[in-house]
C-alpha cells in the first residue's frame, strides 16, 4: 500500500483526516481495554486473547468476509476472546504497525503471542479455529 494512497488535497484536509484517525484510534483503544478488563483465567491471571479482522471497505474479499465476521462477534461461546474488526482505511497507524500488506488480514493473539490466521473465510472455519486454540 503506497502513502499515497491516504494523502489529502491540502492542509486543513489533513489536519482533519489527522483529528479523525486520532480520534478513532483513541475509541479503539478504549473500547479495547473495556471489553478486557474483566476477562481472567484461573488463578486470577488476565487473559489476553483477540481474533481480529483487518479489513478495508473497498476489498471485494473482505466484504465477502464481513458477514461471516459479524456471526463470530455475536457468538457467546467465545466471550472469554476480544473478536472485533478494524478498519485500515480509518487506522492507518495500525497497518503500518502490524506491517499489514494486504486485506483482509486475521491475527490471533493469546498471551502476547500473534499468530497469523490463514484457515478459511467462514463462520464454521473460525469457530473450530478457535476450538482448536482450546479457547
Amino acid at each position: 500500500m503506497s502513502a499515497s494512497f491516504f494523502e489529502c488535497s491540502n492542509k486543513s484536509s489533513k489536519k482533519t483526516m489527522k483529528m479523525f484517525m486520532i480520534i478513532g484510534a483513541l475509541i479503539i483503544l478504549y473500547i479495547f481495554i473495556s471489553m478486557n478488563k474483566n476477562k481472567t483465567i484461573t488463578g486470577g491471571n488476565k487473559k489476553e486473547t483477540t481474533f481480529i479482522l483487518y479489513y478495508v471497505d473497498w476489498c471485494p474479499h473482505c466484504k465477502t468476509i464481513k458477514p461471516e465476521w459479524a456471526k463470530l462477534e455475536k457468538d457467546i461461546e467465545f466471550k472469554d476472546v476480544l473478536i472485533t474488526k478494524i478498519n485500515c482505511e480509518e487506522n492507518e497507524s495500525i497497518v503500518k504497525e502490524l506491517d499489514i500488506e494486504g486485506f483482509p488480514t486475521i491475527l490471533f493473539t493469546q498471551n502476547g503471542n500473534i499468530e497469523p490466521y490463514n484457515g478459511g473465510r467462514e463462520y464454521s472455519d473460525f469457530k473450530n479455529f478457535l476450538k482448536s486454540k482450546k479457547i
